[in-house]
C-alpha cells in the first residue's frame, strides 16, 4: 500500500500542479494553496500514525548539519554562477513577464521569498525527502524515485523559460541535487540536512530573482 501511494500519487500531483501551473489562470497563492493540500494536507491524514519519525531534527548529528552548510553553499554558488553562463540562452524578459502575471511584483516578492526560503523548501523537504523515502522503504528505489518525481515536479515551473536543452539541463541537475539532498540525510535519518541545503539552493535562485524583478 505504501509503496503504491508513493508511486503513483506524485504523479497525480505533479499533473495536477502542472495542470494549474499552465493552464489555469490563478493567482501564486491559489498555486501555494493546492501545493500544501497535495504535499501536506494529504498526507498528514493517510500517514500520521508513522509520527513521521523523519522530522525529529534533534536526532540529527553535527557532522551532518555542518557538512549540509557547506555543500549548501556550494550549490547556492554552482546556481549563481550556471545563471550567469546560461543567461544568455534564458528568455528573461518572458520569465519576468510570467512573474508579474503570478502575482510576484517588486512590492510582494520579499515576503514570497521569505515564503519559499522557510516555508516551501519544507514542504518539499517533507515530501520529496521524508515521506517517499520513508513509504520506499531501504530499498534502492528511495535513490531513484522521490529525485526523479522532484525533478519532473519543477517542470511546471521551468516550462515556459528555458530552450529545450536548457531544461534537460536543469532536470538533471535536479535530479541529482535530489539524489544529494536524500543522501545528506542517510545518516541522521531527519530530512534537516537536506532542508539546509534546499534553503541555501534557494536563496541563490531568489537573489537571481532579485536581480530579474528590480534591476533587469
Amino acid at each position: 500500500m505504501q509503496k503504491w501511494f508513493g508511486a503513483t500519487f506524485p504523479v497525480f500531483c505533479i499533473l495536477l500542479l502542472l495542470w494549474i501551473e499552465q493552464s489555469v489562470d490563478v493567482s501564486y497563492g491559489v498555486k501555494t494553496a493546492a501545493k500544501v493540500i497535495l504535499f501536506l494536507g494529504i498526507p498528514f491524514m493517510f500517514f500520521r500514525s508513522t509520527k513521521f519519525i523523519f522530522l525529529r531534527f534533534k536526532k540529527t548529528d553535527r557532522k551532518s548539519i555542518r557538512h549540509a552548510f557547506i555543500l549548501g553553499i556550494s550549490v547556492m554558488a554552482t546556481i549563481i554562477g550556471a545563471f550567469l553562463f546560461f543567461q544568455d540562452l534564458i528568455d528573461i524578459t518572458s520569465l519576468r513577464d510570467d512573474l508579474l502575471q503570478s502575482g510576484i511584483t517588486p512590492a510582494v516578492f520579499p515576503f514570497i521569498a521569505l515564503y519559499i526560503l522557510l516555508g516551501n523548501s519544507i514542504i518539499e523537504e517533507f515530501f520529496f525527502r521524508g515521506l517517499l523515502p520513508h513509504l520506499f522503504g531501504r530499498g534502492a528505489m528511495r535513490f531513484i524515485l522521490p529525485p526523479f518525481f522532484f525533478a519532473i515536479y519543477h517542470i511546471a515551473i521551468f516550462l515556459p523559460w528555458f530552450t529545450l536543452p536548457i531544461l534537460l539541463l536543469a532536470v538533471g541537475g535536479l535530479w541529482t541535487g535530489g539524489l544529494i539532498f536524500q543522501i545528506a540525510n542517510e545518516k541522521s535519518h531527519t530530512i534537516l540536512p537536506s532542508w539546509i541545503i534546499h534553503m541555501f539552493a534557494d536563496l541563490g535562485i531568489l537573489l537571481i530573482g532579485v536581480y530579474i524583478i528590480y534591476f533587469y
